[in-house]
C-alpha cells in the first residue's frame, strides 16, 4: 500500500486513519515532535485540527515574511490544494488531518447546494469546535463495518463537507431552500427499503434516490419530517425489530444481530442497552 504523502514528509506513519477514501475524504491522526518542514504541495484539501493539551506556535515562511500564530485544542487550519511554502511548529503536537478530495467536494456543492462555483478560503488559523468534533467522530466510525456504522460514518462526512462549504467558502450563488417535509408515500418507500435490506449497508444516496432528491436536501427534508437524522431513524427501525424479534423468542441473540446488521452481537448489545436500557437478554427473559 502506498503511504500517504504526509507520512513521507513527516519521516512517520500516522497513529490512526479512517474512513475509506470512497467517501471523498479520509482523516489521520499524527503524534509529531516539533519540526520544519519544507514547501510542499498537495492535491487534497486539507484542514488541519488540533487537540493536543498544550498550546504550540506554528509559522510559515513566504520569503521574507513569517506568519506565526498560537493553536490550542480546537484550533485548526484550512488549506485548500495547491502549493504552500514551508511551515514548523515549536512544539509536539496532536493533530487530525481531515483531506478532501477536491473533485468530489466540488461535485457535492454543484449537485446537492446548486452552486455552480465555489471556492474554499485559505486560513491559517480557526477556530471552530465543530469541525474538531466531527474529526474525532470520524476517525471513532471508520472501524464500523456493519450497516449503521457505514451510514452514520457518511452522515458525519456530508455533514462536514456542507459545513466547510457554508462557512469557508465563496459561493456563486446561495443554495435553494426546501422547506417542505417528505410525504407519506416516500417514508413508506424507505421503510420498505431498510426492511429489505435490514443486514446490508445502507447509504445516505440509496435513501436519497428513492426520495428523488439530493443527498443535502433529503437529508434536511428527512430530519424536518421525522425529527431524526436518518442514521438515527435506521438506528430506532433496527432496536424496534431486535424488540419483535426478542418478544418472539425463536431466534438467538447473535441470530438477530446478523439479521439487523450489526457488526457483531457485542455491538448490538450495546446498541440495544443504549437505546432500551436492559440488555437483549434481559429483554427477552422479561
Amino acid at each position: 500500500m502506498t503511504k500517504p504523502a504526509e507520512s513521507l514528509l513527516y519521516g512517520r506513519p500516522a497513529v490512526e486513519t479512517g474512513p475509506p477514501p470512497a467517501l471523498g475524504l479520509r482523516v489521520a491522526r499524527y503524534q509529531l515532535e516539533a519540526t520544519e518542514l519544507p514547501a510542499h504541495f498537495h492535491a487534497e484539501h486539507l484542514l488541519l485540527l488540533h487537540q493536543g493539551a498544550q498550546p504550540v506556535r506554528s509559522y510559515r515562511r513566504s520569503g521574507s515574511q513569517l506568519e506565526e500564530d498560537l493553536f490550542r485544542a480546537g484550533d485548526g487550519g484550512l488549506y485548500p490544494a495547491g502549493e504552500y511554502s514551508a511551515l514548523g511548529w515549536d512544539g509536539p503536537a496532536d493533530v487530525l488531518h481531515v483531506h478532501l478530495d477536491a473533485q468530489v467536494l466540488a461535485e457535492r456543492a454543484r449537485h446537492d447546494l446548486n452552486l455552480p462555483t465555489f471556492a474554499l478560503r485559505e486560513s491559517f488559523r480557526l477556530e471552530d469546535g465543530l469541525l474538531l468534533q466531527l474529526g474525532r467522530q470520524l476517525l471513532a466510525a471508520a472501524g464500523g463495518s456493519n450497516a449503521l456504522g457505514r451510514l452514520y460514518t457518511e452522515s458525519l462526512a456530508t455533514t462536514l463537507s456542507y459545513h466547510l462549504i457554508a462557512h469557508y467558502a465563496t459561493h456563486a450563488q446561495a443554495p435553494a431552500r426546501t422547506d417542505g417535509g417528505l410525504p407519506p408515500a416516500v417514508l413508506a418507500r424507505l421503510d420498505a427499503y431498510i426492511e429489505a435490506h435490514a443486514e446490508q449497508p445502507i447509504t445516505l444516496a440509496a435513501l436519497a434516490e428513492l426520495a428523488n432528491l439530493s443527498v443535502f436536501h433529503f437529508a434536511r427534508r428527512f430530519k424536518l419530517t421525522t425529527g431524526l437524522a436518518p442514521y438515527q431513524y435506521v438506528l430506532a427501525w433496527k432496536i424496534r425489530r431486535a424488540r419483535q424479534l426478542l418478544r418472539a423468542g425463536a431466534l438467538p441473540i447473535a441470530s438477530i444481530s446478523d439479521a439487523l446488521g450489526f457488526a457483531s452481537p457485542a455491538h448490538f448489545s450495546a446498541a440495544f442497552r443504549r437505546a432500551v436500557g436492559q440488555a437483549p437478554r434481559a429483554f427477552q427473559r422479561g
